[in-house]
């Protein structure tokens, strides 16, 4: 994981799943509840985000889709596309070190849910650094040896 880790700069061209993007942001991240976990959040060309949490051994690539169409069922389970996502964590997310942003917007501080259904884990955002602005991430948990740079 660290060799990823280190291989991630500006710039640089990675393969996901045999497709191209271009990396273009490299933040580290932690959360109020527990300011041990660390974690990389990457902006991607076509407006994809890698999250690598080396803690976890967990990896995924997705998109922010700003009105995701989810429903609640309870306090710890959305419908989206009709399956159901379990409830795996919750936080206050903010940053503790820029490597690089590029051109990119910072996301910053932001109180998210995370919820997971097989491959699938959508993390539910509110960017409080920006009035509260939502920033909803659909995305695949993928495995290191999907990724070549």
């Amino acid at each position: 994981m660290n060799e990823l880790i280190n291989k991630i700069k500006e710039g640089t061209k990675i393969y996901i799943k045999g497709k191209e993007y271009i990396i273009y942001s490299k933040i580290w991240y932690s959360i109020l509840e527990d300011i041990t976990v660390s974690y990389i959040k990457c902006e991607l060309s076509e407006n994809k985000v890698l999250v690598v949490i080396p803690d976890d051994n967990m990896i995924y690539i997705g998109e922010v889709i700003p009105q995701l169409n989810y429903k609640k069922i309870s306090d710890n389970e959305i419908s989206y596309n009709d399956r159901v996502f379990n409830k795996v964590g919750d936080g206050h997310q903010f940053i503790t070190k820029i490597e690089f942003k590029g051109n990119t917007e910072v996301e910053g501080s932001c109180i998210f849910e995370d919820y997971e259904n097989g491959d699938k884990i959508i993390s539910l955002g509110i960017l409080t650094d920006k009035n509260d602005e939502k920033a909803d991430v659909y995305a695949e948990i993928i495995n290191i040896y999907d990724i070549k740079i």
